[in-house]
């Protein structure tokens, strides 16, 4: 698979020196989730958004509930940032360096849905769609944006919802599983 191949050669940025690029080898997906970087990892086994880690292993609880429906695990920086040997957000040129890697995978697998993991992925992700406005509502009703054939739709970042939200961890979970089957579903309407 060229695509993986071409990902994993990348050295746009010096980010590939902490770690080499972070991927899922897939071939298809109906439903993609997008984390915002890399984490330590062991690339020759783990994946992103990996059972290792709190989100991960959220992520893997809400696609058990959907077994039916395949989904793929990315982030926008596929290579860990680090700033004095701890792990830090990525820059928005690195973000956007990387942007390239993700804009092939959606359009390599043409999901039909996109889960985007937290404001700073959402505001990245949908700016670049021209969306400058979206809400992060407390009680999970999250807004879909149709483009392209495509809902992407902006959610608290599992890790935000495990930390602050954890009483409410049921809904959060129920309406991102309601989401995905209902728009999984349902042809898409330009």
């Amino acid at each position: 698979m060229a695509l993986f191949r071409s990902i994993k050669k990348c050295r746009t940025c010096d980010l590939c020196r902490n770690q080499p690029p972070l991927i899922q080898f897939k071939r298809k997906a109906d439903v993609f989730w997008i984390g915002l970087s890399a984490v330590k990892a062991d690339v020759s086994k783990d994946v992103p958004l990996s059972a290792n880690t709190r989100t991960g292993k959220l992520v893997d609880n809400i696609e058990a509930l959907l077994s039916d429906i395949s989904f793929y695990r990315t982030n926008i920086v596929k290579c860990l940032p680090l700033k004095d040997a701890k792990i830090r957000y990525p820059s928005i040129e690195e973000m956007e360096k990387c942007f390239k890697h993700l804009t092939k995978e959606i359009n390599y697998m043409s999901p039909k849905i996109i889960l985007l993991l937290g404001r700073q992925v959402a505001s990245f992700i949908l700016k670049s769609k021209g969306i400058k406005d979206f809400e992060l509502d407390d009680e999970f009703n999250y807004k879909p944006f149709f483009i392209d054939g495509i809902y992407y739709l902006p959610v608290h970042h599992p890790s935000y919802v495990l930390i602050y939200k954890r009483k409410f961890l049921q809904n959060y979970t129920a309406k991102i599983k309601h989401f995905v089957k209902r728009f999984h579903y349902q042809e898409a309407v330009a």
